[in-house]
């Protein structure tokens, strides 16, 4: 059965994996700016903003990062 402190630890690794998400949605971004594309493009019903999708990658990474507080105040971890 997991512990709290597996639950911390997998938010931890939750939370690096959103950061590099995060960064390499960045990256696609600036990529796709310096070749003169546009970053928010729509066809049909299908819509595709890179620049969104980062922003819900950095949510994504917030919400973990609160997740993982929780979990340290819970066990007592970090708590001064």
């Amino acid at each position: 059965m997991a512990t709290e402190h597996d639950h911390l630890a997998q938010a931890i690794r939750h939370i690096a994996r959103a950061e590099e998400m995060v960064a390499e949605q960045r990256g696609r971004v600036d990529r796709m700016a310096e070749h003169g594309q546009d970053t928010k493009l729509a066809k049909g019903r299908a819509a595709f903003d890179a620049e969104q999708l980062g922003s819900d990658a950095r949510a994504s990474r917030d919400d973990r990062t609160r997740h993982r507080r929780r979990t340290e105040i819970a066990i007592g971890v970090g708590v001064r």
